[in-house]
């Protein structure tokens, strides 16, 4: 098993010094003899030495190594070759070879390595509770010089920002895994469904071939057969999302004409709450209709969702600077804090009080705020508990509608 002491980055003389200080003293820490820490830190100064001036960077890593009843005191210089080097008569690398028991060079994951090992006698009684001694003494030790302190400081942060990059890269990982499930998943839900479907509408349509007791079963699963086939239509979408592979089919649109359509559509399906529709001046706008009507769909379900029975849910339009038209949809519901507004538009992001007494996956959000996006638009939100919530949207337009093309 080995046990890492120290690392340090190689790239100038003063990491020399550096190197050279943190092996000695770790030898004294050892109670190694004068002759094996002058043998092993010469042997890596040499070796660290020769490395700056091939390359002009490296690591350097020193180890406790311990095997059945034998331990070891190892560092590894690791390095990228360069190619500009020019050989010398000296080589420094045989001289540090005769000054330790072990020494072997290596290539792994396209960097160069130089191994170099001395025996710490028995004699030295080196304990697991020892070597996690000399670990936290140089784990904790504070630096000496100015150089040190900025050294240490840059090694934190590069500390830091390896674990966000690798945290990063899971995440994407995860992130594409789950995706993959959600289109292999929809689509395998889909043909099934669609079947459950169609045999439920024939059935429907049979008329006095079923009593009213079967018809209302019948209905009641033709209406949740509907409500998966959105959710499943929702992963499906999320899925094109995260593939680059949504598609627009773009058309010029009236946009007052066309949010007064749409709004008329979905209020069939949302009878609990009057919708009170207020547009400011006509334009002409390139959208895809059906993609910009399932962003109207999932904030008026929403509204609806968190809203009392029967209080309005206001849909209002006005003409930005830059050729923007805001369409606002305003509801009477329970709000949201700060930080939850700060998260809607996440994907399957739902707040903790929310999820406790409402249903739903997170995706209607998050998929209209990429549909937006898409029509080269933005989207945000104003809300305060319990008095309500604000959805802005907006989308480029061509023209006023009153002016001819």
């Amino acid at each position: 098993m080995n046990y890492e002491v120290t690392r340090l980055s190689l790239e100038n003389e003063m990491d020399l010094v550096l190197g050279h200080k943190r092996s000695i003293r770790l030898g004294e820490m050892l109670n190694l003899s004068l002759s094996s820490q002058t043998a092993f830190t010469t042997a890596i100064s040499e070796c660290c030495r020769e490395v700056l001036e091939k390359t002009g960077s490296g690591l350097l890593i020193v180890e406790i190594a311990k095997e059945t009843n034998k331990s070891f005191l190892t560092a590894t210089i690791r390095y990228k070759e360069n190619g500009n080097h020019k050989p010398s008569r000296h080589n420094p690398l045989e001289y540090a070879k005769r000054l330790v028991t072990h020494f072997v060079m290596y290539t792994d994951d396209f960097l160069n390595n130089i191994e170099l090992r001395i025996n710490i006698p028995q004699s030295r009684r080196l304990t697991d509770e020892k070597i996690a001694e000399i670990v936290n003494y140089f784990r904790n030790e504070n630096p000496s010089t100015p150089y040190e302190q900025v050294k240490r400081k840059k090694e934190e942060l590069n500390k830091i920002a390896s674990e966000q990059e690798e945290q990063l890269i899971r995440s994407r990982y995860v992130n594409e895994k789950k995706t993959e499930f959600l289109s292999i998943a929809s689509h395998e839900l889909k043909t099934p469904l669609t079947t459950i479907k169609a045999f439920t509408q024939l059935a429907l349509a049979e008329g006095d071939g079923c009593s009213e007791t079967i018809r209302m079963y019948l209905s009641k699963i033709n209406l949740q057969a509907d409500k998966l086939n959105k959710l499943i239509q929702q992963l499906l979408d999320i899925s094109k999302v995260e593939a680059g592979q949504i598609d627009f089919i773009m058309e010029d649109v009236s946009m007052n004409s066309y949010i007064h359509e749409t709004v008329a559509l979905l209020a069939k399906s949302i009878p609990t709450n009057p919708f009170l529709i207020d547009l400011q001046e006509d334009v002409i706008a390139g959208i895809d209709k059906l993609r910009l009507e399932q962003v109207f769909s999932n904030i008026l379900v929403n509204a609806a969702k968190y809203s009392r029975e029967r209080t309005p849910i206001r849909i209002t339009s006005a003409v930005e600077p830059g050729k923007f038209l805001r369409i606002s949809i305003r509801d009477e519901g329970i709000g949201m804090s700060e930080n939850n507004m700060q998260r809607v538009f996440e994907k399957f992001f739902r707040a903790e009080e929310v999820a406790r007494s409402y249903s739903g996956l997170g995706m209607g959000l998050y998929i209209a705020s990429r549909i937006i996006d898409g029509h080269g638009g933005r989207i945000w939100i104003d809300s305060e508990l319990d008095v309500g919530s604000t959805f802005h949207f907006t989308i480029p337009y061509l023209r006023m509608a009153s002016v001819l093309p």
